[in-house]
């Protein structure tokens, strides 16, 4: 039942004791004083008896939203610590907040007996399965012991009844008597009444100030009756009659129970009369108040619905909903923000890396597709089929190709790890060809090699390695390329024994990387590290250190996303 239809009803609620009411004074008029003022009591108890219910209904409700919350099928499907944790507080939060819905205090508690355990949103909830075995009904259920309680239960699947460990949920909520004797007291202050609420087997719910005797007594006296779900009779109890009214409960099954003496009753015509205009103009002045609930709980949220809608088409990625209705609409207002926050991060997120894969693609041409690379390349051929050396041209023409087939792809902006390793291996092919004064190492795994990565990813700190650390040395070079794949990371470490560089030189281009590219800055380990950040998660990048041969270390790491994991 939505918002719309609880108000509807209400307002009917409202209007029937005005038809009742304009009864009573009819009747009044004719004199029929006595049975006239026994319906106004009777109504006052049904509609006690209706805010109760209204109350009690609300909370019935909370079960089957929380059921429907993703987060509880999340939980049981997580097998990591932190992440179960998290959805715990989530979870914690949104009891906290359903709980605060209804204007009683209550406790809501879900079991999950997969898992063994209990979570509430006051913390206290205790998974015990010989309870869960033995106290799970579909109806409201009172428990008198300790702290008296109604309770309800419902199971996830509902099937799961006959046998509740085998539910994904169960979900109990509970609220204490206190509430309705403190509703009791409000409905006492109110008239003449001494209100208590009735079960045959138990102990009555009475207000702090009821005659508990008197009460006793009347007990007695229902206990041997059979009762209606609504009626009212005298009863003479010692000297003095009483006009009881009671009404049964529809949620709980329990009955509001109303005493008054006769004496007080017959009060004068000319009070009935002002009760009745003054009961007109209450009703009026509420359904004025519920027009304009009406309004603001349903109208409203509807037009900011429509416009964020439309915000949206017109291309307002960022348009959030900041209004709180603190009802049905709240749930779509939150997706709604969730989903133009995706929208957002992946127009960004394909904007920007187009943009970078552009600009890198561009740098990595200009420094690599230059007059000066390409001569020394074909000088090379030149003087090697001069002094015969068919073989070392021939591979020097093959690695040429290949490298420069593999850095002028441009139809797609992602590579296997096994494609970007064959053009690093033709790079420094081609270089070591040219220069004969260094050997490299590749060890990657091969459960990695066919990990998704942007394109030119590791040739730039392949190429800083050689022509800045290796390059730069006077001893023979060793670079090494390794591979690691473990907690959910990816990690790939390129080992250079180059003149290195010191840790404070480290730590100012570890800074610098990290930071927006200016004109002075070399684009090659910055583009790296920001096209890292921008495919993957924000703990991803490059990582620079001094490596153990003497040189420098660079460490290129990602996380697994869940494409890598099948």
């Amino acid at each position: 039942m939505n918002i719309f239809k609880k108000m509807v009803l209400f307002i009917i609620l409202l209007l029937i004791p005005i038809v009742v009411l304009y009864s009573f004074s009819n009747r009044v008029s004719i004199g029929v004083v006595e049975e006239e003022i026994q319906n106004s009591n009777l109504n006052r108890v049904s509609f006690f008896t209706s805010q109760m219910d209204n109350v009690v209904n609300q909370l019935s409700i909370i079960p089957y939203i929380i059921n429907k919350d993703y987060s509880i099928q999340e939980l049981l499907n997580s097998k990591q610590e932190y992440e179960q944790l998290r959805l715990q507080e989530a979870i914690v939060s949104k009891l906290t907040i359903l709980s605060a819905t209804s204007n009683w205090s209550n406790r809501l508690t879900i079991y999950l007996p997969k898992l063994k355990q209990a979570i509430s949103n006051d913390y206290s909830g205790v998974y015990d399965p010989a309870f869960l075995r033995h106290n799970i009904k579909p109806n409201w259920e009172y428990y008198p012991e300790g702290d008296s309680y109604f309770a309800k239960f419902m199971l996830s699947p509902l099937i799961s009844y006959k046998n509740p460990e085998d539910a994904e949920a169960i979900t109990e909520v509970r609220f204490s008597r206190q509430n309705i004797m403190n509703m009791l007291a409000d409905y006492k202050q109110d008239g003449n009444g001494d209100p208590f609420l009735y079960s045959p087997g138990y102990e009555p719910i009475v207000n702090g100030a009821s005659n508990r005797a008197l009460i006793q007594e009347l007990i007695a006296y229902l206990n041997k009756q059979t009762l209606d779900p609504l009626g009212h009779t005298i009863v003479e109890l010692g000297k003095e009659k009483y006009l009881v009214n009671y009404v049964q409960s529809k949620s709980l099954g329990w009955y509001v129970v109303d005493y008054v003496p006769l004496q007080q009753i017959l009060s004068p015509i000319v009070k009935s009369r002002n009760f009745f205009y003054g009961s007109i103009a209450l009703l009026l002045i509420m359904s004025v108040v519920v027009s304009l609930l009406i309004y603001k709980q349903v109208q409203i949220p509807i037009k900011l619905l429509l416009r964020g809608v439309q915000g949206i088409q017109s291309g307002k990625y960022g348009l959030r909903l900041n209004h709180n209705p603190n009802n049905e609409f709240e749930y779509l207002f939150s997706r709604f923000n969730e989903m133009a926050a995706e929208i957002q991060i992946l127009v960004e997120k394909v904007y920007m890396e187009n943009i970078r894969f552009r600009e890198v693609k561009l740098k990595q041409l200009q420094s690599q597709i230059n007059p000066h690379f390409l001569y020394n390349c074909l000088f090379f051929i030149k003087n090697m089929i001069a002094v015969g050396d068919k073989e070392a041209a021939t591979e020097m023409v093959l690695n040429l190709g290949e490298y420069f087939r593999h850095i002028t792809k441009l139809e797609n902006t992602m590579t296997t790890l096994q494609e970007e390793l064959k053009m690093v291996q033709n790079y420094l092919n081609i270089q070591n060809l040219r220069m004969e004064r260094f050997h490299y190492e590749i060890d990657i795994p091969e459960s990695m090699m066919q990990l998704e990565i942007p394109r030119l990813l590791i040739q730039p700190i392949v190429e800083n390695a050689i022509l800045h650390g290796i390059g730069k040395s006077e001893r023979y070079g060793i670079l090494t390329i390794e591979g690691e794949r473990q907690w959910g990371e990816n990690k790939i470490i390129i080992d250079d024994n180059g003149i290195g560089m010191s840790p404070e030189q480290l730590a100012e281009l570890q800074h610098k990387i990290s930071m927006p590219m200016d004109q002075e800055m070399s684009c090659g380990l910055w583009n790296v590290h920001q096209r890292l950040l921008y495919q993957f998660k924000d703990n991803s990048g490059l990582i620079l250190s001094q490596s153990p041969t003497g040189g420098v270390r660079v460490v290129l790491k990602w996380e697994e996303r869940e494409s890598d994991r099948t």
